[in-house]
């Protein structure tokens, strides 16, 4: 077993590459898979994938049927015939090109104008806002998918609900009141045949700890068992080969994971996946085109072995960032921190097309795409309507229908 420098704690315990964080609420609980709640929705899961640094939505989701976009971008603007058309006035980025196929089946949905109110251009602050759906409140403990992690760790106190994909420690917005979901950096995580015989002895070891031991090693003993248990079953799900192919990326890798755990019945509801470099302030056109295309491959295909899994109505994925970008490009050939963006839905169970008003470039906010949607109204739906569960935020704000 695997530890930090300043040894195991309450706070974070590595075993064999699945990273448990303050698991207390768990510890008393053997790991059982699926939930065992007989609700119409208890089999349909939620996957998040962050775009850190702040997305061009303008360029992902490019208005090319209006000339103010040619006018406030003369170096970044896509042609009209380079971009993959929804329709006569707004096409997807000319590196999306499995994104338009899976638009032209009806499997993904544009939400035009997200943001938060307070618009803060600020990385860390946006986040933060986008972690815990409270754009006014000082920064809480909890973030919004944690709360839904502790609703169904309630419901059944021996799952494992949520699991972080992907980096070294959990997002805001994985962190509950009750636990913290595991942190898996990457498949390697799950590779135990090589170590069997080390496992075996790790557990014997951690299995014969006596009855009554000071409290701190009864946790490490029973989230350890927790953990063994767990990867157990992650190695033997993992070792099937998914029906697609996945791009040979750290994205892909983790989608191609995700997936995996999904199809075999793992158990796990909720999934988040973070790929940052969106920063683009300068040599905009190169660096997000290469970043795109990384989306689009990873998500293409996680999106098809979905499809060809039958398990594209049960699983919903949001793609969000912390922010948009400026409507005008920079100095630089770039673009810098704005307000308003597109986000991106996958999955059978929405309505596919576009949702919102289309930004009117000639009446920006300020110089910045103006936030039309709340996203604290796509978080409602995805928690009450998708999950059937509670929502985080103190407000009911509407947004654009996403099901039903």
């Amino acid at each position: 077993m695997k530890h930090g420098s300043q040894g195991p704690t309450r706070r974070s315990i590595l075993v064999n590459g699945v990273r448990l964080s303050a698991l207390g609420a768990l510890a008393p609980h053997a790991f059982t898979g699926p939930g065992r709640g007989d609700g119409a929705q208890d089999d349909r899961v939620l996957v998040v994938l962050q775009l850190t640094g702040g997305n061009d939505g303008l360029n992902t989701v490019a208005p090319h049927g209006q000339d103010a976009y040619y006018r406030l971008r003369p170096t970044l603007a896509h042609a009209p015939k380079s971009v993959h058309r929804l329709d006569e006035q707004v096409g997807l980025h000319p590196g999306l090109g499995r994104l338009a196929g899976l638009a032209k089946d009806g499997l993904l949905t544009v939400v035009h104008g997200v943001g938060h109110p307070a618009g803060d251009r600020s990385h860390f602050r946006s986040l933060e806002i986008w972690h815990t759906a409270e754009p006014y409140a000082p920064v809480g403990r909890v973030g919004w998918l944690g709360n839904l992690a502790d609703q169904l760790l309630a419901r059944d106190p021996g799952s494992l609900p949520a699991l972080s994909v992907g980096g070294r420690s959990s997002s805001l917005s994985m962190r509950g009141a009750r636990a913290t979901p595991p942190v898996v950096p990457d498949d390697r995580g799950f590779k135990l045949s090589h170590v069997s015989r080390q496992i075996g002895k790790e557990r014997g070891r951690i299995a014969q700890a006596r009855a009554g031991a000071p409290s701190e090693l009864d946790f490490m003993r029973r989230t350890a068992r927790i953990a063994y248990d767990a990867a157990e079953r992650m190695s033997a799900i993992t070792a099937q080969e998914p029906a697609v192919e996945y791009p040979n990326t750290s994205l892909g890798k983790e989608l191609r994971l995700v997936a995996q755990l999904v199809r075999g019945g793992f158990g796990t509801r909720i999934f988040h996946v973070s790929f940052g470099g969106f920063d683009t302030h300068a040599s905009q056109e190169s660096v997000h085109g290469a970043l795109l295309g990384r989306v689009d491959a990873a998500l293409g295909a996680f999106q098809r072995d979905l499809v060809a899994a039958g398990l594209h109505e049960r699983v919903t994925t949001l793609v969000f960032s912390e922010f948009g970008r400026r409507a005008r490009e920079n100095g630089s050939r770039g673009t810098d921190h704005g307000k308003g963006a597109p986000v991106l839905l996958l999955g059978g169970a929405l309505p596919g097309g576009q949702l919102g008003r289309v930004p009117d470039l000639a009446r920006l906010d300020d110089g910045d795409v103006p936030v039309d949607v709340d996203f604290r109204g796509v978080y409602r739906q995805l928690e009450e309507d998708w999950l059937g569960l509670k929502s985080f935020s103190k407000q009911r704000i509407d947004a654009p229908r996403l099901f039903g």
